[in-house]
C-alpha cells in the first residue's frame, strides 16, 4: 500500500500544448504532491489507443523531485467520442459546466453499464502502466460524474435559463424522466469503488464531495436528498476505509464560510481515515504564464487545517462535589444556524447548544454528544461514562 497522500498538493487543469507543472512546483519545499486533472479523451482518443505521453512526463518529473502523484481522471462530459457510440451507451445532451456556461453537449448516464465498463477498461490500463509506482498515492474515484470527480450532475432547474434541449423543463426534471433514483446513484458509486479497489489496490481512493440530486426513490422531488444522498456515497467509500480519501473542493480560505455540510463531514472524518481539502483561491489563481501562484498556494498551507489539531467532536466529565458531574462537549466542526451540539444520556437528551462548546451539570452516568442539525443524521458522535464523584 502506498503512504498516505499526506501534506500540501499542487492542483492543475491539463491544457494542451503548456507543461502541466512548473518547476518551481516540483522545487518548492512545501508541496508534497501534485495532482493532474485531465480528461479521459486526452489519453484514450481511440478505443485501445493511449497517449501516455502526459503521464509518462508527470510520473517523471514527480519521481525525480520526490512529490507523490494523485491522479484526478475525468470521464462523464470528457469521455471519448467513440465511447458515446458504443452499443448500448445512453446519453442526454445537458448544458452544465463549472459556471454554467457550455453549450449542450452529450453526458453519459451515470449508471449506464457499457459506459461503465469502458471506463473501467481505460482504468485497468493506467494501473496496469502506473500502478507498481511508489510515488503514485492517490487517485479520484469518477464515473458516475460529469463535469470532473465531484459527485456532481447536472442539478438546475426551471427557474434557471439557458438550458439544454428538453421536454421537461429543467435538468432535474429530465433526470425523473431518465429513471434517476438516489439509489441507482448509489449502486453506480459502488461498483465505481469496487472497480477502483480492484484495480488500484496500492493507491489511496478519493471522492469528492457534492450536493445529491434532489429526487427521492420513488422518482418524485426530495430536497432530502441533497444531503442524504452524500452521505450515502461516504458510506460506500468507508467499505473501503483504510484506502479511503474524503474530500471537499473550493474551501474558500481566509473568508467566512458560507453554510457548507460537506466541510463538516469532511472534517467529522479527520484523523480515523485520510481528508482533504481543496482551496479554491490556490486552485483557481494564476500567473501571466499560466501556472499556479505559489503566493497562494503557501497561503493554503496556513490556512488548512492539520490532523494534529483536528477534532470533529470531544466529550469529557469533570466530577463535582455531592454527586454532580459536569458533561462538556467541544467541536472544532463550523456550526451553521440550523445546527448544534447536542448532549444525551441514553435516549434523553440534557443539552442544545447553538454555540461551542456545550456544558451541561448532571448526576454520573453515561452520556453521548453529537453534531448536527434537528432531523437529519449527525456528521459525528462521541460517548464517554462519568468519572463519578470526587
Amino acid at each position: 500500500m502506498a503512504a498516505a497522500p499526506a501534506g500540501l498538493v499542487s492542483l492543475t487543469i491539463y491544457q494542451a500544448g503548456r507543461v502541466p507543472f512548473p518547476d518551481q512546483v516540483f522545487t518548492d519545499p512545501a508541496v508534497s504532491g501534485v495532482d493532474l486533472l485531465i480528461g479521459w479523451n486526452k489519453l484514450e482518443p481511440e478505443q485501445g489507443t493511449y497517449n501516455w505521453s502526459i503521464l509518462d512526463c508527470l510520473f517523471q518529473q514527480a519521481d525525480t523531485h520526490q512529490k507523490f502523484v494523485v491522479l484526478t481522471l475525468m470521464p462523464g462530459f470528457a469521455s471519448p467520442p467513440w465511447v458515446l457510440q458504443l452499443p448500448g451507451v445512453q446519453t442526454q445532451s445537458f448544458s452544465y459546466a463549472y459556471f454554467n456556461q457550455a453549450p449542450p453537449r452529450p453526458l453519459p448516464l451515470p449508471w449506464n453499464q457499457p459506459y461503465l465498463d469502458a471506463w473501467f477498461a481505460f482504468l485497468q490500463a493506467v494501473g496496469a502502466r502506473y500502478g507498481t509506482n511508489l510515488g503514485f498515492r492517490l487517485i479520484e474515484v469518477a464515473g458516475p460524474t460529469s463535469v470532473s470527480t465531484e459527485m456532481s450532475l447536472p442539478d438546475r432547474t426551471s427557474g434557471d435559463t439557458a438550458l439544454p434541449p428538453s421536454t421537461h423543463g429543467s435538468d432535474v426534471a429530465e433526470w425523473m424522466a431518465l429513471g434517476y433514483t438516489p439509489t441507482r446513484y448509489t449502486d453506480a458509486w459502488r461498483e465505481a469503488f469496487a472497480a477502483y479497489h480492484r484495480i488500484f489496490p496500492d493507491q489511496y481512493l478519493g471522492v469528492s464531495l457534492y450536493p445529491g440530486l434532489p429526487i427521492g426513490d420513488d422518482g418524485q422531488p426530495d430536497p432530502s436528498q441533497a444531503n442524504k444522498t452524500r452521505l450515502d456515497v461516504i458510506g460506500v467509500g468507508m467499505q473501503y476505509r483504510a484506502q479511503f480519501d474524503l474530500q471537499e473542493d473550493g474551501v474558500k480560505g481566509g473568508a467566512p464560510p458560507p453554510t457548507d455540510p460537506g466541510y463538516n463531514e469532511v472534517m467529522a472524518n479527520c484523523g480515523t481515515i485520510v481528508t482533504g481539502l481543496q482551496n479554491s483561491r490556490a486552485s483557481t489563481v494564476t500567473s501571466a504564464q499560466g501556472p499556479p501562484s505559489l503566493a497562494l498556494v503557501h497561503d493554503a498551507s496556513t490556512e488548512l487545517p492539520a490532523d494534529a489539531g483536528c477534532k470533529p467532536l470531544v466529550l469529557t466529565t469533570v466530577a463535582r462535589p455531592r454527586g454532580a458531574v459536569v458533561v462538556t462537549a467541544r467541536t472544532d466542526l463550523r456550526l451553521d444556524p440550523s445546527e448544534a451540539i447536542n448532549i444525551f444520556t441514553g435516549a434523553r437528551l440534557l443539552r442544545t447548544c447553538a454555540t461551542n462548546p456545550c456544558s451541561v451539570t448532571v448526576a454520573p452516568g453515561s452520556f453521548m454528544a453529537d453534531v448536527g442539525a434537528a432531523g437529519t443524521p449527525p456528521y459525528t458522535t462521541q460517548a464517554v461514562v462519568s468519572a463519578g464523584e470526587e
